[in-house]
């Protein structure tokens, strides 16, 4: 019987011992999945001196690509010293915050490439978002302006609340006098914060994360070491820059010089026109969620690297896309941890997982913390786990956030001193709330929340803000939000008791909702219910919740009968998409049904 297992560690000071480890003598490798250290990787550098290295390297390539626009890096460039200039004028310098809400295109990639810049960070907001939720964030990050287009400029100044400067784009992009000396920025420092990306919040308001200049230059070159993008590739830039997933897209083609081919939004979600258009294009590297990818109504023979993230993959994905002669990736990290963490190479008739942590990060398990164990913010003793074992995912290196901004408790509670950390980089580690365990000593395969945050078309959802929202609308009591697969299809389903004798109507939910949340966090379906399944402690049975009938079989009840073949087609089209719901020729497909864009493009790709 072999007792002890020796192998090489690393010697620590006696102080750092706990009562609860093994003996010195006899005390294993942690069981901590560590990615290649790669010191060469940690600079001492901003984002805007990444971008200033490349165009002083390549200016004439072509930077990014829109319609019938092109600018190159060196055109980038000086349009966005412009913006610079103009910000530090205002009063913007390193260390601020600035608001960016502004549609898709070569405009918005300027100012967001100005702000950086300045040494300032951006807080942005995807194009729909309600502009009462731009005054939260604005005001919760203590936001020094807000950068639009002329087009939103009017409904923002109506906000009440926005205490922000409003800058439009036409005044920063303009040209400047002749003669005009550029200033510079001045003082920014690794350390300062780069952006700052507001999610959910389980208690009805949402949390800011922020990522400083160093984690975020340092997670460009770490992930693309893995990657290996190159100068000359033409990337597809498709995401929100709300999205942090567009830094992959946007600012490792700056890392490297590659270009980026913006796609028009009306063809963004197109299963059909947007493989067709990345053919045509010459699109060489797609970064997507799996639920885009899925949609294609055809193969991209000139890919020759998928990155996918934001939500699971399925097998059955990379079985039909991964070829011998193209790369997929699977990338997992969530945004407190800057952008991704981890990376799976994939390859078709293997086994799909989160892969093993990126250069200079690390990947661990711990035993479920139980929520009533913490008290006052203090997380009890954390009890890592063996190889194979499951447990919660936390991850450590460069790439964790300081912590939510404005929020000591929760920042106390996800963001902790590592035990075992190796150097100063891994001395602090964010608890994800992902369930993992690691596959054969070397693979980290997730496994669903431990609580109850989901996400939805590569967004990051508490149940409990939209429970609150929904808590908040007239003739609503008790709420409960569950995430169920109705069909093939993921959808957010509401539930909710009555606190009058007549249930409200679900279209007045739907539009009290959408006045408060962005459109993925608006249910598509709302049931009422006499009353709330209970467990014996009082708490909500999400379990019974998770099985509960949904409402009236498809066909419902109430539908308009179709009278011509085309609507036939129709009708049946959406009863699948909808099942349950009465299908009327006067409901909106939207606001009515709680359609989106994704079951837009698949019913128009079934019809």
């Amino acid at each position: 019987m072999q007792l002890f297992a020796f192998q090489p560690r690393r010697r620590l000071p006696l102080g750092e011992w706990a009562t609860d480890r093994a003996p010195f003598f006899c005390m294993p490798d942690f069981p901590i999945l560590h990615g290649p250290d790669r010191p060469d990787l940690l600079r001492h550098e901003i984002l805007a001196d990444i971008f200033e290295a490349t165009a002083a390297r390549v200016p004439h390539k072509t930077a990014l690509i829109f319609g019938e626009r092109h600018l190159t890096y060196a055109e980038l460039n000086d349009a966005a010293d412009r913006v610079a200039h103009r910000l530090i004028e205002a009063g913007v310098g390193a260390g601020d915050m600035v608001g960016l809400w502004h549609p898709r295109g070569i405009e918005l990639l300027v100012l967001q490439l100005g702000i950086a810049k300045t040494g300032a960070a951006w807080l942005p907001f995807d194009a729909d978002v309600p502009t009462d939720r731009i005054a939260v964030c604005l005001d919760d990050a203590s936001a020094k302006a807000l950068l639009i287009s002329e087009l939103s400029a009017q409904a923002v100044q109506a906000q009440s609340g926005v205490s922000a400067q409003i800058l439009t784009a036409s005044e920063l992009l303009s040209a400047l006098p002749e003669g005009t000396a550029l200033r510079r920025r001045e003082g920014a420092l690794p350390e300062h914060t780069a952006y700052v990306i507001y999610t959910s919040g389980s208690t009805g308001k949402p949390k800011g994360i922020a990522i400083t200049q160093r984690s975020i230059s340092h997670f460009l070159r770490s992930e693309n070491a893995r990657l290996g993008v190159r100068e000359d590739d033409k990337v597809y830039q498709g995401f929100s820059v709300a999205f942090d997933m567009s830094f992959e897209e946007i600012w490792i083609s700056y890392l490297v010089g590659a270009t980026l081919w913006i796609a028009p939004k009306e063809i963004a979600g197109d299963p059909e026109a947007l493989p067709r258009a990345l053919i045509e294009n010459d699109v060489t590297v797609l970064h997507a969620v799996p639920t885009l990818l899925a949609l294609f109504a055809q193969d991209v023979p000139g890919l020759r690297i998928i990155n996918l993230g934001g939500e699971m993959c399925p097998q059955a994905l990379v079985d039909k896309w991964a070829t011998p002669a193209r790369q997929m990736f699977n990338t997992y990290g969530p945004t407190e941890a800057t952008v991704s963490a981890s990376l799976a190479e994939l390859k078709a008739g293997e086994p799909v997982t989160i892969g093993e942590a990126l250069p200079n990060y690390g990947l661990l398990v711990i035993e479920v913390i139980d929520p009533d164990s913490i008290v006052n913010g203090v997380v009890p003793p954390l009890k890592i786990l063996p190889f194979g074992e499951t447990g919660e995912l936390c991850i450590t290196g460069p790439g964790v956030a300081a912590g939510y901004l404005g929020r000591p408790d929760l920042t106390a509670e996800k963001f902790l001193p590592n035990p075992w950390a190796r150097n100063e980089q891994e001395a602090r580690l964010y608890r994800t709330g992902d369930l993992a365990r690691v596959e054969n000593g070397t693979q980290m395969q997730c496994l669903g929340r431990a609580d109850d945050q989901v996400k939805i078309r590569g967004f990051r959802v508490e149940l409990g803000e939209i429970e609150a929202v929904l808590a908040e609308q007239p003739g609503v009591g008790t709420t409960a939000v569950l995430l169920r697969k109705e069909g093939d299809i993921d959808q957010l389903v509401a539930f909710y008791v009555p606190s009058g004798a007549t249930p409200p109507e679900v279209k007045a939910l739907r539009a009290g909702l959408a006045e408060k949340l962005p459109p993925y966090m608006v249910p598509a379906r709302f049931e009422a219910l006499p009353a709330m399944p209970r467990l014996q402690s009082g708490k909500i049975d999400r379990k019974v919740l998770k099985s509960q009938p949904l409402s009236a079989a498809a066909p419902a009840e109430g539908s308009d009968t179709p009278e011509t073949p085309a609507e036939e087609v129709l009708f049946a089209a959406l009863e699948k998409l909808f099942p349950g719901q009465p299908i009327r020729r006067e409901l909106d497909f939207f606001s009515d049904l709680g359609g989106h864009s994704l079951f837009a493009a698949r019913i128009t790709s079934t019809l």
